[in-house]
């Protein structure tokens, strides 16, 4: 029996749904009220798989908020799906089509619902993206320090102590109060030197 699958084009705001490869469409802003919206879109259809394409963390809100209103969700990978609609020969673009596009390829290899991480996971992930971007930071005024020759100026990098960056080290240790259940048996054991993605997908 066919499945009946949401295909979702996300963008950084807004969401575009389409049911099956050409049904109805609908689109909606990239919020929490929009993605209620969407849940609500899906459920007189009624849809059995909501599909997207990882899009460099724009999807993750409406992966996780969609999962809690019950709403089994894959996460593709957009180049295989891009390939795909290349294959079938589709050269329109339009965030509709696109959306059907997307349903049309869960539909076509069974694509499965993904997993939300555990909460300590998704922690972890968030906190060294953050040490990440104040590193690159603190190495971005070094390097601006190297190109000041007036000795007054300099004395002003000095003064911003670095010991926001050596505190911060400590932020990859998750705290032992965030892990929570995990759909799908998913272990909470992680190691910090490999954090995972807010999702795990098997395509």
């Amino acid at each position: 029996m066919t499945r009946i699958i949401g295909g979702v084009d996300i963008a950084s705001s807004s969401l575009a749904a389409r049911i099956g490869e050409d049904g109805a469409a609908a689109t909606f802003p990239n919020t929490a009220e929009g993605i209620a919206a969407l849940a609500a879109f899906c459920a007189p259809h009624p849809v059995e798989l909501v599909a997207m394409e990882a899009t460099g963390g724009y999807e993750q809100q409406a992966f996780a908020k969609l999962s809690e209103h019950g709403l089994p969700v894959a996460v593709l990978n957009p180049r295989a799906v891009r390939q795909f609609a290349q294959s079938m020969g589709w050269l329109e673009k339009t965030d509709a089509i696109d959306a059907g596009m997307i349903a049309w390829y869960a539909a076509t290899r069974n694509s499965r619902p993904a997993c939300l991480a555990p909460q300590t996971q998704l922690e972890l992930r968030a906190r060294v993206t953050r040490l990440r971007q104040l590193t690159e930071a603190r190495t971005v005024q070094k390097n601006r320090q190297r190109l000041v020759t007036n000795h007054a100026v300099r004395k002003g990098f000095s003064k911003s102590s670095p010991s926001w960056l050596s505190k911060s080290r400590n932020w990859n240790r998750p705290s032992p109060h965030s892990s929570k259940p995990t759909p799908c048996g998913a272990s909470s054991t992680i190691r910090p030197s490999a954090p995972s993605k807010a999702w795990r997908t098997a395509q």
